[in-house]
């Protein structure tokens, strides 16, 4: 009998659903091995998970990968409450917007997770070469805990084998019982991204040994369960059905999203979807009753909420997907083990799907770890920074619980009108708004801000000392960004070219870090001369622009040097500049692309970005962001030993 083939990889990645597809979109921007299995046959195609939140966006749009998404899905633009008259009836009581003006360039967009999926699976493929090994399930997993600080060592083992061609979710196809036609076909190619490893054959075994591994394989996670490992918390009696349909309805807001309150026969949250479709979330029970969900059916279901919608009409005659949860937040006590096991997404905390957040913030999860992997990996990065993922994420996930809590309270109100801790107007009413207005930047992702730790500076670093009326005080440099926080994104225009573009467009995640000089106004001689004396230090040989690089590699190839100074355009040229800010190359030439300009852009206005941020238009100040764009750092132009102290404790000298 032929001995089990043994292969190496830098990172295996156990669930190829959306979090396991942003960690290996994070792998793809580094020089490492990786490999992504999966044990279902296909993606995605119906169902699952359908919103993304502005922050979402953004990160899709850092990879490239926005555009599709954004012009396919539908816009969120508008939230409507309905909740019972004095008689009983529903009535629009709330016509609110779903985000608040100017926290994103970006809006929620409501869209199928297959697309999600898809989008991913192209563009690992193109971009890396990397394709999903389908049809793979882990048997076994073993630890070496002798080997963890060694950093060149594979301490994981882990046994798969090829399995038969089955999907983990039974299709359903065709017409039921009742006459509804159940799951059509959607027009994604089944084979999109699917591999079997090295040509194997079903029933194959191979050893894979692994430096990582990241466990992004569902609730059920067959690698939180080997590490001994289970989800904490309560789980409810609420039952709730949900539908993807084509609505047949006289209801006016169907294609608003609205949350639905009955008098006395429970709720609805309806999300429009692409392709005509509507997500329809139904309660069908309330606490402590007792529910055969075995009994649920798309008929059932419907049947549920005609009563809510009484007494517009509601239909269907086809149903893409449909399934059956009950409300609980729960949560693993551990993200890692060793800082070699990681877990994320549903694999680490579950809740219900009304907040529209599961694949967002599972997604968020590997987008903070993955660069982090990557670094380390590579050999950019120390070890250490991987501590973080655990603290970062596992608040998040706990601020996330809860809200959900929140949001199931508001839900079920309709059934209990006593109910605590629920935002009312001055009518009774549920007030929608009121508990909008409370959320709407961890709703949008916008608001996740990580704490003071190894990744982002003492919030005291980032103010100024002045003297005021004979006193001391401290001015912050950048009031308006947070240390912690993801760089809110304003429009400048690059210097050359006079081409508007947002901060956020210019921060790819490539795996980059950057050191952002807000200039200041470039005519003053003092300011001039000290952001020429700032481009001296920084082009030393020992700067931190050179000593984290690699032999052979770019200047900006860890560390990209930016600036955006206050204006006007035409006040500076490039070349006036320090050559550091505007490298040289001897085929490319100048680089254009990094010096940029906070101007009136002819054709779109003026963004005003200093005043945005909260920086002195005069003098400015330094920003360090991380590669998933969160501000790690804020400086005065002078502070460089700070921030070579900030940058020692996380990168790997190279020369």
């Amino acid at each position: 009998m032929a001995p089990t083939p043994v292969s190496h990889t830098d990172l295996l990645i156990v669930g190829a659903g959306p979090s396991g597809l942003m960690a290996a979109a994070w792998a793809a921007q580094y020089e490492i091995s990786t490999r992504i299995v999966d044990k279902n046959d296909a993606p995605v195609t119906k169902g699952r998970a359908d919103g993304l939140q502005a922050r979402t966006l953004e990160i899709f749009d850092s990879f490239g990968l926005a555009d599709q998404v954004w012009k396919k899905g539908f816009h969120d633009i508008e939230i409507c409450t309905w909740s019972p008259d004095g008689t009983g009836r529903i009535q629009r009581s709330q016509r609110v917007l779903s985000q608040k003006v100017g926290i994103s360039r970006f809006s929620q967009v409501c869209i199928n997770q297959g697309v999600i999926e898809h989008t991913f699976l192209d563009f690992l493929k193109v971009s890396a070469g990397l394709e999903v090994e389908r049809c793979v399930e882990p048997e076994t997993l073993f630890l070496d805990h002798s080997l963890l600080n060694e950093a060149d060592s594979y301490p994981i083992t882990v046994q798969v084998r090829n399995v038969q061609n089955s999907k983990s979710f039974p299709a359903m196809n065709g017409a039921n019982k009742s006459g509804v036609h159940v799951n059509g076909d959607r027009g994604y190619e089944e084979n999109n991204g699917i591999s079997r490893p090295h040509g194997a054959e079903t029933g194959e075994l191979e050893i894979i040994k692994a430096k990582y591994l990241v466990g992004c394989d569902g609730a059920h996670s067959w690698t939180r369960r080997q590490l001994g490992l289970s989800l904490e918390g309560e789980q409810s009696n609420h039952i709730w059905g949900v539908m993807d349909i084509i609505p047949l309805t006289n209801f006016p807001d169907i294609r608003q999203a609205c949350t639905i309150h009955s008098a006395g026969c429970g709720s609805i949250l309806n999300v429009p979807r692409e392709d005509r479709l509507n997500r329809l979330y139904i309660q069908l029970s309330g606490e402590g009753s007792n529910f055969d969900r075995s009994q649920v059916t798309p008929r059932s279901i419907l049947e549920a909420a005609k009563k809510i919608m009484h007494p517009y009409t509601f239909d269907f005659k086809y149903c893409d997907w449909w399934s059956v949860y009950q409300i609980g937040q729960r949560i693993c006590p551990k993200f890692s083990i060793g800082n070699r096991i990681f877990l994320a997404g549903d694999a680490v905390h579950t809740h219900s799907p009304k907040l529209g957040q599961g694949m967002n913030v599972s997604m968020q999860d590997t987008y903070n770890l993955g660069w982090k992997l990557g670094a380390v990996a590579s050999g950019s990065a120390k070890p250490d920074i991987l501590e973080t993922y655990h603290v970062e994420r596992r608040q998040i996930a706990l601020d996330l619980l809860s809200a959900d809590r929140e949001i199931a309270r508001f839900y079920t109100r309709a059934q209990n009108p006593a109910s605590a801790s629920v935002d009312t107007a001055a009518d009774g009413q549920l007030d929608f708004k009121a508990m909008r207005d409370r959320m709407f930047e961890f709703l949008a992702g916008v608001g996740i801000t990580y704490s003071p730790g190894i990744l982002v500076s003492n919030p005291s670093n980032g103010a100024r000392a002045e003297k005021d009326a004979g006193e001391h005080t401290a001015r912050p440099l950048a009031a308006n960004i947070k240390l912690g926080a993801r760089l809110p994104s304003f429009k400048v225009l690059n210097q050359a070219e006079a081409r508007p573009v947002h901060m956020g467009e210019i921060l790819k995640s490539d795996g980059r870090w950057r050191l952002i000089v807000f200039a200041g106004d470039l005519r003053d001689t003092t300011q001039f001369q000290r952001v020429q004396a700032l481009g001296t230090r920084l082009a030393a040989p020992r700067s931190i622009l050179r000593k984290y690089t690699p032999p052979g590699k770019p200047i900006d190839a860890v560390i990209e040097l930016l600036t955006v100074h206050s204006g006007p355009r035409e006040a500076v040229t490039l070349l006036d500049l320090h050559e550091i800010y505007h490298p040289w190359d001897e085929e490319r030439g100048w680089d254009y692309w990094k010096v940029f300009v906070d101007d009136v852009a002819h054709h779109e206005g003026f963004d005003d970005a200093y005043g945005r941020y909260g920086i002195d238009r005069r003098e400015g100040c330094l920003v360090v962001c991380r590669p998933d764009q969160h501000v790690g750092y804020i400086g005065q132009l002078e502070d460089v030993e700070a921030v070579e102290g900030y940058f020692a404790g996380i990168l790997v000298p190279r020369v």
